[in-house]
Formats: structure tokens, C-alpha cells, sequence
């Protein structure tokens, strides 16, 4: 058991040791110069030989590491193209650019040398075969890009249009110092055979390179590094901790919700005492016909006897207020504008009195507030007859 534990043990550091951080935005970047020997194969160049087709290119590249296998740089190629043309030949089509690039006499085969310059600026994905070593002599980095390629004619057309272009190749990256290497790339650029100015013939064509050159590392870091192991770490003082405030937690929740049910209790009691306070009260359609019975409780001029009339409807009142014992009544006595001011007063207290003497005797046990306000609260005009007999009444309020 313990030697599968060791094993596996082993087995996770090795996984560890294949593993590396991504580089950042400012890390791993690289600048390379280079340049070489171009031969770029079209219709006609199989006529000479391929001493006679080799051509310069210079190149130069700027680029990233994002992983130590993966990385991807911009580069740029400016290369020359010497071969052959036929303009007399049938089976192809000679266009005007290629017209241009013809130099020097025919040749008994009625061949002529063709000549231009073209410059082609791709994007790469890099690849490293190799696992990775920050002091490694030697890697193997195949590259896939694609890009555009120019052509530069010598008539007086100029530059012409140029064509997407499909890049392939190998570097040979040998390790000077930490921060410099000697690149050995054989590279391939592949165009729609049209490229040279001569058309119907082969579906690609396209140049070789071999190159060498120097690549710069760029950057305060050259090298990517493993990610850092994870320490183990302790955790038992703060499970009790946790375990501590779990168990203060559960008695204070208990403690809530037992002060919840009281709280809910008290309000149930609440509005069973406010329901029954509610009930001891009379109805809407009961007090409405307790105030018009009282708005017939009328008075002789400078009486507080109640008149007979007023009596029965009055009655019709009292039965409603036995029904409800626990209410509070307020009767407010009034006078019409007949006599002093001081004697109204006294009068609309007695006629208050009057109707609280009156209920107390038929039974009323609830309890009877009076008050007079004399002939200061009208309902109808003193003037006439009928309006002063309005004036003279004693009026309810049920709380």
C-alpha cells in the first residue's frame, strides 16, 4: 500500500515537472534577422538550370512564445525570382506583367531570362518538437502561416497586384546564450500559379528559401517556469472555529424562532381583543340608524324636555345600544339663536343631560359623555321658524 502511494506520488511530480505557466503579455517575445538563397519555380524555369535560378531573400521577424511548444510570429520576406520565360508560347498565356520582367537577349530556344522582386508578409503558428529545456542546444520548430505576397516589376507599371499566399517550413534554432540563437530555416511560399504573370498553367507555384540568421529574446523573461505546488496547510483550527460558530449559530436560531412563536402568539391575542372590541361596536347600518333617530330629537323654545314625537324613534336607538354595552356615547346639546348667548349655553348642556337621563333610565349602561355648545353650531337658519326648530336638538357619537 505504501509503495502504490509513493508511485503515485512520483507519478503526479512528473505530470507537474511537464507543466508551465503560459507567458504574460510582456514575456517570451523574440526578434529574428536573417537571410539567404531563393529559387522560385514557375512555367518556364525548369528550362535552366537551378544554379542558374537562385535568387537572394532577406527576412525578418517578430514574434511570441505563448506556451514552450506553441508560439506564433509576423515575418516578412523580401526575395528576388530569376528564371525563364517563353513569350512566344502557345501554351500558356504571357501577360503583360510577365512582359515585364524579361531582360537580356534570347537564347536559341527563343527562351529570356526573367527577373523581379517580391515581397510576401505571412502570420505563423510555430511548433517545438523537443520537451523543453531553458538551456537546450538545439530545437526543431516546423511553422504553417498564411500572408500576402507582392510583386515588384521592372516596367512601368510598377509594383503589381500580388496574391495570398501559404507559407511552410522548418527552423533550426541553435543556442548561443540566454538571450541569442542561430537559426537555420528552410522555408516554402506557395502562390496561385498566376503569380509570375503567366496563366493557365500549373495550380501553385511558388519559392524555396534557406536562410540563416540571429534571434534576439525579448523581454525581462526568456523562459517559462513550472507553476508552484500547492502547500498542504492545516485546517483543523479553523474547522473547530467553524464547528464553534455552527453551534452558536443553531442556538441563536433557536432562540429566534422561539421569539418568533411568542411574537405571533401576542399578535393572534392582539387581534382576537381588537376582533371582539370590533364586534362590541354597532354595525355601519346600526349607527346610521342611531344618528337619523337623534337628528329627530327636537325641543320646545327654551325647553330641554324632549318632545313626545322624538321619544319613539329614540327608542328605536336604545334598542341598538343595549346590544352593544362597552361603547363610549358623546351627546352634544344645541340651541337656536333665541336669548343670550350665556343662557343658550346652559340650555344646550341641559338638553344633553336631558337624553343622558333618558337612556341611563331605559337601561343604557355604557358610558355617557355631555357637553353643550349653545347656538354655535347651526344645521339650518335661525331666521325662520322651521329652521330654528332644526337648531333645537341633541346629537349623538358613538366611539
Amino acid at each position: 500500500m505504501i509503495g502504490e502511494i509513493a508511485n503515485a506520488q512520483a507519478q503526479n511530480d512528473t505530470a507537474a515537472s511537464r507543466q508551465y505557466l503560459v507567458s504574460k503579455a510582456g514575456q517570451n517575445w523574440f526578434v529574428s534577422l536573417s537571410g539567404g538563397a531563393n529559387i522560385y519555380f514557375g512555367e518556364f524555369d525548369k528550362h535552366g538550370a537551378l544554379d542558374k535560378r537562385v535568387s537572394y531573400v532577406g527576412k525578418l521577424s517578430v514574434g511570441k512564445w505563448i506556451t514552450p511548444s506553441v508560439g506564433f510570429r509576423a515575418q516578412f520576406d523580401f526575395a528576388g525570382m530569376r528564371g525563364f520565360l517563353n513569350p512566344y508560347s502557345t501554351q500558356f498565356t504571357i501577360t503583360d506583367i510577365a512582359l515585364n520582367h524579361i531582360h537580356g537577349d534570347r537564347d536559341a530556344d527563343g527562351y529570356y531570362k526573367e527577373k523581379f522582386n517580391y515581397f510576401n508578409s505571412h502570420l505563423d503558428l510555430l511548433f517545438s518538437i523537443f520537451k523543453y529545456k531553458e538551456n537546450r542546444f538545439y530545437q526543431l520548430i516546423p511553422y504553417l502561416g498564411v500572408g500576402y505576397a507582392f510583386r515588384f516589376g521592372y516596367g512601368e507599371d510598377g509594383i503589381h497586384e500580388g496574391e495570398y499566399s501559404v507559407n511552410v517550413g522548418l527552423i533550426n534554432r541553435f543556442r548561443l546564450s540566454k538571450s541569442v540563437d542561430i537559426d537555420v530555416e528552410l522555408g516554402g511560399m506557395f502562390v496561385n500559379q498566376r503569380f509570375d504573370g503567366v496563366t493557365r498553367g500549373q495550380m501553385l507555384e511558388g519559392g524555396l528559401t534557406a536562410t540563416i540568421g540571429l534571434n534576439f529574446k525579448l523581454g525581462k523573461t526568456k523562459t517559462f517556469k513550472h507553476p508552484e505546488k500547492a502547500i498542504d496547510c492545516d485546517y483543523s483550527t479553523y474547522e473547530k472555529q467553524i464547528a464553534d460558530v455552527k453551534n452558536n449559530c443553531t442556538s441563536d436560531t433557536k432562540k429566534l424562532s422561539d421569539d418568533l412563536t411568542a411574537a405571533k402568539q401576542k399578535l393572534a391575542d392582539l387581534e382576537k381583543q381588537l376582533n371582539a372590541k370590533s364586534e362590541a361596536k354597532p354595525t355601519v347600518e346600526e349607527h346610521k340608524i342611531i344618528v337619523e333617530n337623534f337628528e329627530s330629537i327636537l325641543f320646545e323654545t327654551g325647553s330641554s324636555v324632549i318632545k313626545g314625537e322624538s321619544l319613539q324613534k329614540l327608542n328605536r336607538s336604545i334598542e341598538i345600544l343595549k346590544k352593544h354595552p362597552d361603547v363610549n356615547i358623546k351627546l352634544s346639546g344645541h340651541t337656536d339663536s333665541q336669548g343670550s348667548v350665556e343662557y343658550n349655553q346652559q340650555l344646550s348642556k341641559q338638553r344633553a343631560e336631558s337624553v343622558k337621563k333618558y337612556l341611563q333610565e331605559k337601561g343604557i349602561t355604557a358610558k355617557i359623555e355631555t357637553v353643550g355648545y349653545g347656538e354655535e353650531h347651526s344645521v339650518a337658519t335661525n331666521k325662520t321658524t322651521k329652521g330654528r326648530a332644526k337648531n333645537r336638538r341633541t346629537e349623538i357619537e358613538i366611539n
